[in-house]
């Protein structure tokens, strides 16, 4: 279960493209995007698409974050990402969202 940025995904069932779980994710993202995920809706996260050797037209493919009220990182893709899992009291996120100048 994703509790940190994506409250989006909250309490979805990871599904994988051929997927062997009761019931798929709603939308069919596992089935059109790369890599399995805690899908809702498709353009939020997928720490586990593809990384792309090239810039890519086709973004939802690609390991994507989307920051909420951040309009413009629905267009970012990722080159690596480390997903940690911590006890769910751990208090992860709760500090003030840093950015790294380019």
């Amino acid at each position: 279960q994703v509790t940190t940025r994506c409250p989006k995904h909250n309490g979805e069932k990871f599904t994988i493209k051929k997927s062997m779980t009761e019931s798929p994710d709603r939308d069919s993202c596992s089935a059109r995007l790369s890599g399995g995920w805690w899908f809702k809706t498709c353009n939020e996260a997928n720490l586990n698409g593809r990384k792309f050797t090239q810039k890519s037209t086709i973004r939802a493919l690609g390991i994507t974050w989307h920051i909420k009220d951040i309009y413009d990182s629905y267009f970012y893709t990722y080159d690596k990402v480390e997903m940690k899992i911590r006890d769910y009291d751990y208090g992860f996120c709760t500090g003030a969202l840093k950015f790294k100048d380019t």
